[in-house]
């Protein structure tokens, strides 16, 4: 590959070409650069690169004649992808960089002032780039960047070209954390997953550590993962026992009329494979089963209104979490609990990373929601992931739970577009 710069202040790419991997690199003959003084084209006699705005106002343009005959140039040398780096550009990004390292030469026009004169970004240029949503003196510093990203990612730049695959932003996701020796540092261990010698365990460690990373540092990255978007085997439970009563302790609570049948429409327009009432007490399940016969079998509820009765179909009774995991396991190998709470902890994700971390297998997810005071501390506990609660913008908090299952969901599943 060949890359060649055009910059009014040339001499400040000498010790950024002389150092580290990237002189390594012009030494091996992996790439070059070559770096070329728009001055040196400008055709007046002081050799001036920039003028006045039409239309008035502060600051100086690029003059287009020393650019245009700049770019012309390097053009009659053969085919070449021509880059304007300047903050009103497309971001540029790991996906860029790896786009422009199947390039076989590159032109990098380095801006300055208050920009570049706009016919020679309309006519000489193919597309402009920015670094990021800030402003820099000129477009060096961000050539540079460009420079370093796309030459790592040819063959050879590397001492080993797999560790660019496990990078952030490869994946879309920021990179898991990385530990070395000693295994304890002043009190502080190395995690026990990185220690056991387990490699699927080690991957999927790491997997989740990025995912959590991201999800705090760069959410707007994991909306943006294609992984999130496969279907997530999930059903949800209306738990009556264990839940907590006003003392912090659990306890047994009643299903009222409007549970049942307003739980089964909730998990049926969302996809849900079932919609449980979690309940030890036999005349609590019997009344479910009152309903739901009342909602499949009159003739004048089924006329009236067809989906209601439809909607039942999902809904099922279980005496226990046991007995609820059990059923859920005669359609799937694997079951996982996510427990929703009014409050946060240590454990809590959001529903983006909780999204990322269930495409990535094959297990069924039952969400489970709390009546009375909330889930039971001992299940909170047993869950294999708790999700962040739903939070309005007053200090009321005390979403009814139907009320907080359908956000819940719909946050999880919904359509966005």
């Amino acid at each position: 590959m060949q890359i060649d710069v055009l910059t009014i202040f040339p001499q400040i790419f000498d010790g950024f070409l002389g150092e580290s991997l990237v002189a390594k690199g012009i030494a091996k003959n992996i790439f070059s650069v070559n770096v070329r003084d728009i001055r040196a084209f400008a055709e007046n006699k002081h050799k001036k690169v920039d003028d006045a705005p039409f239309g008035g106002g502060a600051g100086m343009v690029m003059s287009p004649q020393p650019l245009a005959d700049a770019i012309d140039s390097i053009k009659k040398e053969g085919p070449c992808r021509t880059i304007l780096l300047t903050p009103r550009g497309r971001p540029f990004t790991q996906k860029i960089a790896r786009e422009l390292s199947g390039e076989k030469k590159l032109v990098l026009v380095c801006g300055r002032y208050e920009g570049v004169d706009e016919r020679i970004v309309r006519h000489w240029v193919d597309e402009e780039i920015s670094l990021g949503d800030f402003v820099l003196n000129g477009g060096e510093v961000a050539a540079m960047a460009v420079i370093e990203a796309v030459f790592r990612l040819l063959p050879g730049a590397v001492g080993c070209q797999d560790s660019t695959g496990e990078e952030s932003f490869e994946k879309g996701l920021l990179e898991y954390p990385h530990y070395t020796r000693p295994e304890n540092f002043r009190g502080l261990p190395v995690p026990a997953e990185l220690l056991s010698g387990h490699h699927k365990n080690i991957e999927k460690w790491r997997f989740e550590q990025s995912v959590k990373k991201t999800g705090e540092v760069r959410p707007d990255m994991l909306e943006k993962r294609p992984e999130q978007w496969k279907k997530i085997k999930f059903s949800i439970a209306l738990v009556h026992y264990p839940v907590a009563n006003k003392d912090g302790g659990e306890m047994v609570s009643s299903i009222t009329t409007l549970d049942a049948h307003d739980l089964a429409r909730i998990g049926r327009t969302y996809g849900a494979e079932r919609a449980y009432m979690v309940t030890p007490v036999l005349e609590q399940a019997r009344l479910v089963a009152r309903i739901m016969k009342h909602w499949k079998d009159d003739d004048a509820v089924k006329k009236a209104d067809g989906r209601k009765s439809l909607a039942v179909d999902v809904l099922r009774t279980a005496g226990s979490i046991d007995d609820m995991v059990e059923d859920a396991k005669r359609r799937s190998k694997r079951v996982k609990l996510l427990a929703t709470s009014a409050t946060r902890t240590e454990r809590s994700v959001s529903p983006q990373v909780w999204r990322n971390l269930a495409a990535e297998g094959d297990d069924e997810w039952i969400i489970l929601f709390g009546t009375a005071h909330g889930l039971g501390r001992s299940l909170v506990e047993r869950a294999d992931s708790v999700l962040l609660p739903v939070e309005g913008g007053g200090e009321f908090n005390h979403l009814p739970v139907r009320g907080a299952s359908a956000i819940i969901l719909d946050r999880l599943f919904g359509r966005t577009e």
